[in-house]
């Protein structure tokens, strides 16, 4: 989850940038404005009048912007929803339940709840009053019409009226209030799920929590659960609708009733079993949607590397494998829910049958006022058994989607104590600011031995700490213990001061380059000007087409390793912090870059500062104050530079020798819905049309303007006002014509309708709103279905031969690529020859285009014009698939999957377990495989954190290894790994794939210097081609000036502190 990054760059575990809450609306609160809801008066807030000048603006502007949207009250603030949340959550020690979330949402709702209560009960009061008053309606109507008389229609009309006006303002101002719990609900839930992530340790992932279920858990368990408010009152509102509509019936069918009483009891006993079914299946969904989501953000995350090792179609599969099982419990949950709807949609209908026959067997007179007194009751019981349904398939979401949130929340955090923050007092007195003292961190508790051992450190302020060592020795796990992010087993760790901390993988996010190096500060043009420099940007930017404004794709995906890299870096450096925790910085930069960046910006820039820096690059540890030699999980050696080099030890060594849940469940359900919906309306449209056709002239306009209107409480409260319009109209017009125009009977049937109606045409419209709105989310997912796909995986008609490319000769032709249509060229007519079974280094500063000619090779970019030809195939007249699975190449960021180390080494599962034994052994992991209890099983947590970027580089060896490609590309392959190691992994290339053409992308000199040929980069352009011996003799040659660069900043005294102070 990238949470490291985030929390480094907090001071004293305050994040500077407002993830969730706007700063803006604190200030604006406080600078005294008020929102229109809190200002309104009553009759506003009754009619919901406030609302109107929002709806009239929307009305006249083609798009609302954020000025457009009127402020919340302070009461709807995430951030003090977040606190009074929190705070009722204080008591749970750490381990949340279920009922302690419920009982923490009641209370911060309660006033809200309180409401709902007294107009849900009011509403369930009023709509029975129709019921009620019919029989006596068509008895009225049946009499003869005197002037004693008529007084009684009008009270009956005024009782009908006022009955439903009272229901209507109700259930309106309901919906409202049921809406804010929603809103303030979810606001909680999500920021805490945020923060919790945040106090994460890194182990979480290793125990099986991902960013697949951190995911769902926000956006789909938190949406859930902040629905509980819709439902909270239903359990008591179904009960009192079944005791007021059996009171009515019996009133007026007497005993009767009794068969209505027992036939409703057994439609909702016969759910029982359906619930419990669907409970089971919805826990199944859940957590095969999880394992989908996981599997599938992680292969978005690398989908470049997939690509490149022709990997994409079998973790394709593997996703389409997920969604089957996927789809197998959707299609259980939806049988359920279909099921459930079908048996109570036909329940009203049962329920009739059976009381209108026990009446005629027990003898009770069906007399039409009767009849339709019941008919009316009737579909109040319909609404109460289609509600039950509904309130058990939510209750069991929202107690399965509970739990998992409660179980998030749980989850243990960073302990509190891994890290002792020194008092601000002691800081300025005392010149310690990092202490360990007999300190022991594991990342797993149940390893025999701790991680780090017997750590005991002691860093000053302003000095400078270098980290050095083999790989898997320690190294990233000693910062990450700074951090507090390692399990503490014993000992002290003391930090004194704000950290800011650059990881290995650099971190980027979506935007634009500014707000990547801002990350919420404010803008100081001259500071800003300042990091650009010593982070060495300048360049970059002017080479980009709208300079620090341009927007980076997600991740960074179109910058190079090294711009990513200086980015991250700047972004530190501008947050000004007093300890900087620097993770192998150098690796992903060129030699000219990277002597910039340790002088101006180590040694100048933060002089003051405390820097502890992770390198493999010997030439940055002479200007170090102190020296760490990590082995194994030990400090091995520490010390000045000299003092560890003379001890001719571990250091000497290194100087001789990194949308579906909706389209799923919420499309069918709202377009099953909006069609019932219309299907009832126009039902009672129709039988209220056979008495008052006038109708038609009222309700035609009136459905027209609300499709054309947002489904707001504002619509449909003027919707019922109009409704209820209708309905009088209705009964003037009855008991105003003549007598004997009307058969009663029919005209009792369209009131009983009639009372229906604002229900029905509201739900109309409320259906087609969330249902329009739930489309959106198959309109995103035709959005990326429709985005131009790759070249076809398969030309059946054009393939290769089964032995090409068998010399592995490349030649590339006027070469030019751009990113998109209307950026610049890259590449600018690139034209070079890589000769095949020969070694090819490409060099050129960070951004020359090194690794954009590697994408062309594997054709991750098309080339404008030009092309490349591989033993004279066009690579663009052949099927992808083909040319990369041909071709090999070790990414310049390595990349591991969640599994196990078999899957990762073979996952197309063409290799035996003793060619991977004999890989790993080529690639100087055998040993530390088989120390493993698992071995070969190993588990590979989610983006292989549980294993240092050296070793997930070295795992990358051992798959080529096995694939044994006639072509293979090193693009950066040996930045994060130490200089032994490097000329380990050189050696074992030179050995194994002597015949192949190995075309090396490199900074550090020594990995090209012995190449058969060198290619120099320079903004897209091939600057110098030729053997290595011919342009180092050229006095002229920029690879001279480059190896020049790299032999002063490996050799040269500058650097040294104690020289720079002899030189002033």
């Amino acid at each position: 989850w990238n949470s490291a990054s985030v929390k480094a760059m907090g001071d004293e575990g305050e994040l500077q940038e407002s993830l969730l809450t706007s700063e803006v609306d604190d200030q604006t609160s406080h600078q005294g404005i008020i929102s229109p809801y809190s200002k309104a008066g009553f009759f506003s807030k009754a009619t919901f009048y406030w609302v109107g000048s929002l709806i009239t603006k929307g009305n006249h502007k083609t798009s609302l912007d954020l000025d457009d949207v009127p402020p919340l009250p302070l009461d709807n603030n995430a951030s003090e929803l977040f606190v009074m949340f929190s705070k009722s959550l204080e008591h749970a020690n750490g381990k949340v339940t279920s009922m302690q979330l419920f009982k923490s949402m009641i209370i911060m709702s309660w006033a809200n709840i309180l409401w709902t209560f007294v107009l849900n009960l009011v509403e369930t009061l009023a709509i029975n009053v129709g019921p009620y008053l019919i029989d006596s309606f068509v008895q009225y109507l049946n009499g003869v019409k005197v002037s004693s008389t008529a007084r009684t229609g009008y009270v009956l009309i005024s009782a009908f009226v006022v009955a439903k006006l009272v229901a209507c303002v109700s259930e309106k101002h309901s919906n409202f209030r049921v809406e804010i719990i929603t809103l303030k609900t979810r606001a909680a839930l999500i920021q805490s799920i945020y923060t919790k992530a945040l106090t994460l340790p890194c182990t979480s992932k290793e125990e099986g929590r991902t960013t697949g279920e951190l995911i769902n858990v926000m956006s789909v368990d938190a949406e859930r659960v902040a629905q509980f408010g819709a439902y909270v009152h239903d359990p008591w509102v179904i009960v009192l609708q079944l005791v007021l509509a059996l009171s009515i019936l019996y009133a007026t069918l007497g005993l009767a009733s009794i068969a209505a009483f027992v036939s409703t009891v057994l439609v909702m006993l016969a759910y029982y079993p359906v619930s419990k079914l669907f409970d089971k299946n919805y826990k199944n969904l859940m957590q095969s949607k999880d394992k989908r989501m996981q599997v599938t953000a992680e292969i978005l995350r690398n989908m470049k590397i997939l690509k490149l090792q022709a990997w994409d179609m079998k973790f394709l599969n593997k996703i389409l494998g997920l969604r089957d099982v996927e789809n197998e419990w959707l299609k259980k949950t939806a049988t359920c829910l279909a099921v459930t709807a079908c048996v109570f949609w036909i329940a009203p209908t049962f329920v009739s049958l059976v009381t209108f026959s026990t009446c005629l067997l027990i003898g009770v007179p069906l007399e039409s006022g009767k009849v339709l007194s019941a008919i009316a009751t009737f579909k109040i019981l319909q609404s109460a058994i289609i509600n039950l349904p509904h309130l058990i398939s939510s209750v069991t979401q929202t107690r399965v989607s509970l739990s998992r949130i409660a179980s998030f929340l749980s989850l243990d955090e960073l302990s509190p104590d891994a890290v002792m923050k020194l008092p601000a007092a002691s800081r300025i007195n005392d010149q310690v600011v990092i202490e360990i003292r007999e300190g022991n961190f594991t990342w797993d508790h149940l390893a025999p031995s701790p991680t780090l051992k017997d750590i005991n450190i002691k860093v000053e302020r302003g000095m400078r700490v270098a980290i050095c060592g083999t790989v898997g020795s320690g190294k990233s796990t000693l910062l990450s213990c700074i951090l507090g992010e390692v399990p503490k087993v014993s000992g002290v760790l003391s930090l004194g001061g704000s950290t800011a901390y650059v990881p290995q993988t650099a971190w980027i996010q979506s935007g634009s380059i500014a707000d990547n190096i801002l990350f919420g500060k404010e803008m100081h043009v001259e500071k800003y000007n300042r990091v650009l420099e010593a982070c060495s940007l300048r360049k970059d930017l002017e080479v980009l087409p709208f300079g620090d404004q341009t927007i980076i794709g997600e991740r960074g995906i179109n910058l190079s390793g090294g711009q990513k890299q200086r980015i991250q870096i700047a972004r530190a450096v501008y947050h000004d912090a007093d300890i900087y925790l620097l993770d192998d910085p150098f690796s992903g930069v060129d030699a000219h870059t990277g002597t910039h960046l340790f002088k101006d910006c180590i040694l100048e820039l933060l002089e003051s500062k405390t820097v502890m820096y992770v390198t493999h690059q010997v030439e940055f540890l002479r200007a170090a104050d102190l020296i760490l030699v990590m082995k194994e999980g030990n400090i091995q050696q520490a010390g000045k530079y000299e003092d560890i080099l003379n001890s001719a030890t571990d250091l000497r060594e290194l100087v001789v020798s990194t949308d579906q849940s909706d389209v799923d469940m919420s499309v069918p359900n709202r377009v099953g819905g909006f069609a019932f919906s219309v299907i009832s309306l126009l039902g009672a449209i129709g039988v209220m049309s056979l008495v008052v056709w006038q109708v038609y002239m009222i309700f035609i306009p009136v459905i027209a303007v609300s499709l054309c209107n947002a489904s707001t409480q504002w619509i449909n409260f003027r919707l019922d006002m109009l409704s209820s319009l209708i309905f009088a109209f209705t009964l003037i017009f009855l008991i105003s014509i003549p007598v004997g125009l009307v058969d009663p009977v029919i005209a009792g049937l369209a009131v009983a309708y009639a009372l229906n109606l604002n229900e029905l045409q509201s739900r109309v419209i409320s259906n087609f709103s969330v249902m329009e709105n739930k489309i959106i989310s198959v309109e995103r997912i035709l959005q990326f279905t429709s985005i131009t796909s790759e070249a076809s995986l398969v030309l059946e008609n054009n393939r290769p031969d089964k032995s090409w490319p068998s010399c592995g000769l490349v030649h590339v032709q006027d070469l030019q690529v751009r990113y998109a249509p209307q950026l610049p060229l890259v590449l600018r007519g690139i034209t070079c020859t890589f000769q095949g079974g020969k070694t090819t280094g490409i060099v050129g500063r960070t951004g020359s285009g090194k690794s954009t000619l590697i994408q062309a090779l594997f054709r991750i970019v098309e080339p404008t014009p030009g092309k490349i030809t591989i033993d004279g195939v066009d690579i663009s007249s052949i099927e992808l698939h083909d040319l990369r699975s041909r071709i090999s190449i070790i990414p310049q960021d390595p990349t591991m999957f969640q599994g196990t180390l078999r899957s990762n080494l073979d996952p197309l599962e063409e290799y035996t377990d003793e060619q991977i034994w004999e890989a790993l052994d080529k690639c100087q992991l055998g040993d530390e495989v088989r120390n493993r209890e698992s071995k070969l099983d190993s588990a590979v947590s989610e983006d292989g954190e549980n294993w240092s970027v050296g070793q997930r580089q070295l795992f990358c060896l051992g798959c080529v290894l096995l694939k044994k490609s006639k072509v293979l590309v090193l693009d950066e392959a040996t930045a994060s790994v130490d200089t032994a190691t490097d000329n380990d992994i050189q050696q074992t290339l030179r050995e194994h794939f002597s015949d192949s053409t190995l075309i090396i992308v490199a900074h550090r000199i020594t990995s090209v210097i012995s190449s058969d040929q060198v290619i120099v980069l320079s903004q897209g352009t091939v600057e110098e081609c030729d053997r290595p011996s011919s342009l180092l003799q050229n006095p002229t040659s920029s690879f001279l000036r480059l190896v020049n660069e790299y032999t002063a900043r490996s050799n040269s005294k500058k650097m040294d502190p104690r020289s720079r102070k002899q030189d002033s």
